[in-house]
């Protein structure tokens, strides 16, 4: 299967990983050239937001990938999902997108958790792009297959984790512990993400991951 990773930071580049260990045949798009990327897949070096570029590189993908920041120059998360979208109407691609959990319920019925008393203002930018996002995402055509892999709420480089090989689901709120904590290191992220492009379970949804 070839699958374009749009997006090479912390989690782009545990996705490439992760795609290329199960012999995928694996392009890396960027806006400049990163170190640490495994042999065997291709480098890109541009951006989604060109259409003549985006054309390019996703010629004969199966699957693209959206792992871009919420916020950049030059256009945020939703118009660069937009974009893909667009290609992926015209190729017939599948869309995975790396989504942010704080546009989802605490609990199944529950609030956001951008909604709850205490949460960051710094943060509250970056979770408006997410939202609009989802909504991009929900507007698509009927025809375009897309999901959007949410990872738990303590997710990050601050907290990078251990290869477990395990995780849990839910497509009604974040994933939490018995203690009400949302964790998941990011190698078990990548595992959950290639698992739904090798064996797809949802088509045109969301779906949180965490221990």
């Amino acid at each position: 299967m070839r699958i374009v990773v749009c997006g090479t930071g912390f989690v782009g580049s545990a996705l490439v990983r992760e795609f290329t260990v199960r012999g995928h045949e694996v392009t890396a798009v960027s806006r400049r050239l990163k170190t640490g990327i495994p042999e065997g897949v291709t480098q890109s070096v541009g951006s989604v937001h060109d259409p003549a570029f985006l054309e390019e590189v996703a010629a004969g993908a199966d699957v693209l990938v959206s792992a871009l920041p919420a916020i950049a120059d030059g256009g945020g998360l939703d118009t660069g999902v937009a974009a893909l979208l667009r290609r992926a109407g015209e190729t017939g691609a599948r869309l995975g997108v790396v989504g942010g959990s704080a546009v989802l319920p605490l609990f199944e019925g529950g609030p956001r958790q951008v909604d709850t008393p205490g949460f960051p203002a710094w943060l509250l930018p970056r979770v408006e792009v997410h939202a609009r996002t989802l909504g991009v995402l929900d507007a698509a055509p009927e025809g375009i297959d897309w999901f959007c892999l949410v990872p738990a709420a303590d997710f990050g480089p601050h907290r990078p984790g251990v290869r477990t090989g395990s995780y849990r689901t839910s497509a009604t709120a974040q994933v939490t512990d018995e203690e009400g904590h949302s964790v998941l290191g990011v190698e078990d992220y990548a595992i959950a993400f290639a698992d739904e492009i090798d064996t797809p379970r949802i088509r045109r949804a969301w779906l949180a991951v965490g221990y």
